[in-house]
């Protein structure tokens, strides 16, 4: 599985920076890469107080 990671840093304070694992694994990176970017778009929009640092995709075994 492809998991989607998003570094997001709170608006109010430029060092606050976190990631966050999103909650739907994807079977490809491409599928990822693809769908990542409306996944991030709709996380942001129910969450202004945060801006999008980056994004990557990745297998779920490297995550931590």
């Amino acid at each position: 599985m492809i998991l989607l990671t998003l570094v997001l840093c709170a608006l109010n304070s430029g060092s606050a920076c976190v990631e966050r694992v999103m909650p739907t694994p994807f079977e490809s990176p491409l599928g990822c890469m693809v769908a990542g970017q409306e996944q991030a778009a709709a996380w942001l929009a129910e969450h202004p107080g945060y801006r999008l640092d980056g994004w990557r995709c990745g297998r779920e075994e490297r995550r931590l």
